[in-house]
């Protein structure tokens, strides 16, 4: 009977099978996949990193880890050179390359070994895998994401049709072709930047549901929404509280870097110099894709707009849907969640990411990468991952092994219960009282 067994090794479990590893924890991790990987489809050249890299598996839960990333830079002899390029980012590539070490290194994973079941077993549950069964008191699920793909474009998806996922795994264009792609956040600009350097030229149309392309808001107050305070205030308020800041901060997660906007600001600007611009490049604002036919070994593509609902066809050779990710939810884990507590159709999770269930269960199910209205954007990015597995951590030992060491936060949530009394001990003193003071 093991203490817990993690399902899906990514970033989220595997930053908890390394905050494990020090604890007297007996855990398992398990993923299908033979090796570990990060949207491999996606890995560009172009690609970065949309937070710090110290936002790694341990970081700002353990700066002494053997697994950060400082330890992984020094250990490959880049160290030195890393702080010389001042800049604080590094590409997707490096990270993945810094995952992919964290993994070898950790041997409380199991590759290969893809999850079927997991059901409720006397005082733990019962994980049947491909090629054999384990017992634990508790299981964490981190089976990441999904491609999200339009309906109409679901019966289509092939070598022509495809999620930008499956990018990288599809043959470039060809000379003169017309790709369509549909999605206006950062994976859909740095595949249009990745057409655009190219030398062979492709014809490109971009289309996007938003009314521009919108920059990531990355500013330094922004950036507490991204801190453990400011979590645990998001997780206490009412839902429909919840899912208007979520939609209002969109752009604190789901925006294009400045950097990128730029570059592809000044790529189009050099065409349109060199007077290839009409005849190479298009982007459409504030329409959506509705339907997509074959039309003589080609696709003809219905758009809509959103303002103003005129419809419009174009045919393309090839369509790129840069159309975002949603959680994967295996039959497994529906199985399992079917006791579950729910909230306007989605299973609540308390602040230290359980489950909450009606019924009896004989141990505790924690989600990952599955409460973006219950704790806010931070779950589905790479923001507070090291936060998130220490509470996780926490709670499976039923006392505090990593304290909370996070810090006191610049914006301050307002909260009525924590407002003093009027003419309280805490209350601000009046001009006068200073005086008296002084």
């Amino acid at each position: 009977m093991l203490d817990v067994i993690g399902i899906g090794i990514g970033p989220f479990n595997l930053s908890l099978a390394a905050l494990i590893e020090p604890t007297p924890l007996r855990a398992l991790f398990l993923e299908k996949r033979e090796g570990f990987c990060w949207h491999p489809g996606l890995a560009l050249p172009n690609s970065r990193l949309q937070v710090s890299p110290l936002k790694d598996c341990v970081t700002l839960v353990d700066p002494t880890s053997p697994y950060s990333f400082l330890n992984y830079l020094a250990l490959h002899g880049r160290l030195y050179s890393f702080v010389n390029r001042r800049d604080a980012s590094t590409s997707r590539r490096e990270f993945t390359d810094y995952y992919q070490w964290v993994a070898r290194r950790l041997k409380t994973l199991r590759f290969g070994e893809e999850v079927v079941d997991v059901a409720p077993f006397r005082d733990g549950y019962r994980v049947n895998t491909s090629t054999t069964t384990y017992l634990a008191r508790a299981v964490v699920i981190g089976v990441g994401v999904e491609p999200k793909i339009p309906a109409c474009a679901r019966p289509l998806i092939g070598n022509a049709v495809y999620h930008a996922a499956d990018y990288l795994e599809r043959d470039p264009p060809y000379v003169g072709e017309h790709v369509l792609v549909v999605g206006g956040g950062q994976s859909g600009a740095e595949i249009v930047e990745h057409m655009l350097s190219r030398p062979v030229a492709a014809r490109i149309t971009w289309v996007t549901s938003r009314t521009n392309l919108f920059a990531m808001d990355d500013n330094s107050f922004v950036n507490e929404a991204y801190m453990p305070g400011y979590s645990r205030r998001f997780h206490a308020l009412p839902l429909q509280q919840r899912r208007a800041i979520v939609e209002h901060e969109k752009l604190t997660s789901d925006g294009i870097s400045v950097e990128l906007c730029n570059r592809l600001y000044d790529m189009l600007y050099q065409r349109g110099v060199e007077g290839t611009l009409d005849d190479s490049f298009r982007l459409l604002s504030g329409v959506v894709l509705t339907d997509i036919t074959s039309h003589n070994k080609r696709w003809q593509v219905d758009l809509s707009g959103i303002a103003a609902p005129r419809n419009h066809s174009i045919l393309v050779d090839r369509i790129v849907l840069a159309t975002g990710f949603q959680p994967r939810t295996p039959p497994f884990l529906q199985t399992l969640l079917r006791g579950a507590h729910m909230e306007d159709s989605l299973p609540v999770v308390g602040p230290d990411y359980a489950v909450r269930f009606d019924q009896h269960m004989p141990g505790p199910v924690y989600l990952q990468n599955q409460s973006r209205l219950q704790h806010g954007l931070q779950s589905v990015n790479l923001s507070l991952v090291a936060y998130r597995s220490s509470l996780i951590i926490n709670s499976l030992l039923g006392q505090p092994f990593y304290l909370d060491t996070s810090d006191r936060q610049i914006l301050d949530g307002y909260d009525t219960s924590d407002m003093p009394e009027p003419g309280g001990l805490d209350a601000m003193p009046t001009t006068q009282q200073m005086a008296a003071i002084t």
